[in-house]
């Protein structure tokens, strides 16, 4: 009776552990009709597996730097950083980042919020306006910035996709220009997913 016991006591953590190491559904945005291009860029076996993108663009990086966060089927997490150039003539750099086995948790954990707290829902209409009404009637104020970096944001599985994409957005936060709260989501996100990677 104590053996039986004692295998109980062992086997419930590590059921109720594995649980959440599984790729929560998730409403989609659209599809494409190829497999996305992450798999194989990041030279993955697991095809399905789920890739979450964090990155920015300016003219002066002249490309895209990028973190990569990917989430198995066998609930092993890989992080990846990665500078796509735009001229063709570059080639693109990736390097591998070790996350040690008893961090999974934190980036499983941060996921799942994301998804029960609707965290992934922003409204992306509104992530790039750049005009609002003047002070005085009939006017309008409109706002450029000439250096400023493109974020950019994707979660990947398949064809699957959900993409958001947004110019500046801390600048039209801070002067609190149409759409400034859609920003703000997108911004929260990018920094919960980027502040795991710093940490773990």
């Amino acid at each position: 009776m104590k053996k039986i016991f004692a295998y109980l006591l062992i086997l419930v953590p590590l059921i109720s552990f594995s649980q959440d190491w599984k790729i929560p559904k998730m409403d989609w945005h659209g599809q494409t009709e190829t497999e996305n291009v992450y798999i194989n860029l990041l030279k993955l076996k697991d095809r399905n597996s789920l890739i979450v993108k964090v990155g920015y663009s300016s003219y002066w990086s002249k490309g895209i730097n990028s973190e990569f966060i990917v989430y198995q089927n066998d609930g092993k997490v890989k992080r990846y950083i990665v500078y796509q150039p735009n001229s063709t003539d570059l080639k693109t750099k990736i390097k591998r980042k070790r996350i040690r086995k008893s961090d999974y948790s934190y980036y499983w954990d941060f996921l799942n919020e994301c998804v029960k707290n609707d965290k992934l829902e922003i409204d992306k209409s509104q992530l790039n306006i750049n005009q609002k009404e003047g002070k005085e009637k009939g006017t309008v104020l409109v706002k450029s910035i000439s250096d400023g970096a493109d974020y950019h944001f994707q979660i990947t599985q398949g064809k699957n996709y959900i993409s958001y994409g947004s110019y500046e957005p801390k600048s039209f936060i801070e002067d609190k220009f149409p759409g400034w709260k859609e920003r703000q989501k997108l911004v929260e996100l990018m920094n919960g997913f980027e502040k795991l990677t710093q940490k773990y």
